[in-house]
Formats: structure tokens, sequence, C-alpha cells
């Protein structure tokens, strides 16, 4: 078993660290990876690597912006008050 810190990650502890049951997981696998949910990486022993996981999460429900419309990029200068 994995250390609860590990970037890649087993379905189970995929499952885990979701709040789902396997069995819900492997249901919602499938649709997932059609929209670009990582999928298990054979050079790691076929395991997910968590950070990405995460990342499709936040896009999902837009906490981070699509690839698409390129990295941040500031509009000026803020003028605070001393």
């Amino acid at each position: 078993m994995a250390k609860s810190g590990a970037l890649f990650v087993t379905e189970g502890e995929l499952a885990s660290r979701l709040g789902l049951t396997l069995d819900r997981l492997r249901i919602a696998l499938p649709a997932a990876e059609k929209s670009g949910f990582p999928v298990k990486d054979p050079l790691f022993a076929d395991r997910r690597y968590w950070p990405a996981c995460v990342a499709w999460l936040d896009r999902r429900y837009g906490l981070r912006a699509d690839r698409a419309s390129g990295p941040y990029v500031p509009d000026g200068k803020e003028h605070w008050r001393d």
C-alpha cells in the first residue's frame, strides 16, 4: 500500500481520495477519461498521477483556466493604498 501522499495512486486510493466507493469510481471512469481525465500510466505500475487528477477536477469545476486560454497574464500594476 502506498503512502497517503503518493503521487501515483491505485484505483482504490483514487476512490478513497475522491470520497467514492471503488464500484462508483469504476462506473464513472470511462466517461471521465473521455473528457480528459488522466489514464493509468504503465511506466508507474498502471497508476494515475494524482496532481493531474486534481488539475482535471479543478478545470472541470472552473477553478483553473483551460489550457486553451493560455497562462495567466497580469493586466497591469496594482495601485494599493499605503
